[in-house]
């Protein structure tokens, strides 16, 4: 499905007539942000671009569209939308704002939704190409690996490729997916390719979710995304030691940064890691910028 069909299957009222006249464009689409009474904003690999000659979305159009993909029961996707976001088919993810009800001092859900930012997923085929023979180690298996970059630079596009690459290649990997950005799973249905020895564990939260796949799954490879709480690290050192390795993702710019991180501590003092992998988005989103060894010295690419 392009993704102006995605966006014409779910846009109500105003919103569909404006996606309709916007045609190919739309297929240039990374985000396409809907604020109440606000002009509405595509951003593109080369900069944001504003849409409909200044329709202003109003309250009915973001509800009306929300409800559609909500299939009509808003309420059943509340666990979901305490999060901050829904994910509809085809994977992508459908960032919602709005007022915050409250229970007990914690976000119970979303009321009186002001804004939907709509998060194209695109799998690209080949997008770990460049890192895949750094992740094979000298004996024929493979690294633990953790891959690092600023939001937006290409982690988690680089992680499900290489996810894809080595369930193919033999391994049983186990995917921990709290926010269903990987597998791009919708009612529990992977969208997105993942290989043939793949298991998704869809919407857990990361700790709790790699151990029940370690025990569950006898897994060679647990993959997840964005770690970087103390429950994240914990969890982490449980895998490895347990023999299983990991492939992972994280915010941060270099080793530095790394290094200034309290929760991550643990994690190069274990050396679980033997490659450390950062991404740039020079000339194009998830390029190698630099790799590591367990000890933090250069890869020499």
């Amino acid at each position: 499905m392009s993704v102006r069909e995605m966006l014409m299957e779910y846009a109500y009222g105003g919103l569909r007539q404006v996606f309709a006249g916007c045609g190919i464009h739309l297929e240039q689409a990374q985000e396409i942000r809907i604020r109440l009474g606000l002009p509405l904003a595509m951003r593109t690999s080369k900069g944001e671009v504003l849409l409909g000659n200044g329709y202003k979305p109003t309250a009915k159009d973001i509800t009306g569209t929300l409800d559609k993909m909500t299939n009509h029961s808003l309420y059943a996707f509340d666990s979901e939308i305490r999060n901050g976001f829904i994910t509809i088919a085809g994977g992508h993810r459908v960032g919602i704002c709005g007022r915050v009800a409250l229970d007990g001092g914690k976000i119970k859900t979303i009321r009186h939704i002001s804004g939907l930012t709509v998060r194209v997923a695109r799998q690209v085929i080949g997008a770990a190409d460049e890192i895949a023979g750094l992740v094979c180690s000298e004996n024929g298996g493979i690294h633990s690996t953790l891959i690092v970059s600023p939001p937006g630079q290409g982690k988690t596009t680089v992680l499900r490729d290489l996810i894809r690459q080595l369930s193919n290649k033999g391994y049983n990997v186990a995917v921990v997916d709290e926010r269903s950005e990987i597998a791009g799973s919708h009612n529990g249905a992977a969208q997105n390719d993942l290989g043939i020895r793949a298991d998704v564990l869809d919407g857990a939260p990361k700790a709790e979710g790699m151990l029940l796949m370690l025990r569950a799954m006898s897994p060679d490879i647990i993959a997840v995304d964005e770690i970087g709480s103390d429950e994240d690290v914990l969890a982490l050192l449980t895998v490895a030691c347990c023999g299983a390795k990991i492939i992972a993702t994280l915010h941060g710019e270099n080793v530095e940064d790394l290094r200034r991180k309290p929760a991550i501590a643990p994690l190069l003092d274990s050396r679980i890691f033997g490659r450390y992998i950062f991404l740039t988005n020079k000339s194009k989103a998830g390029r190698l910028k630099a790799a590591y060894d367990e000890d933090l010295q250069e890869v020499i690419v």
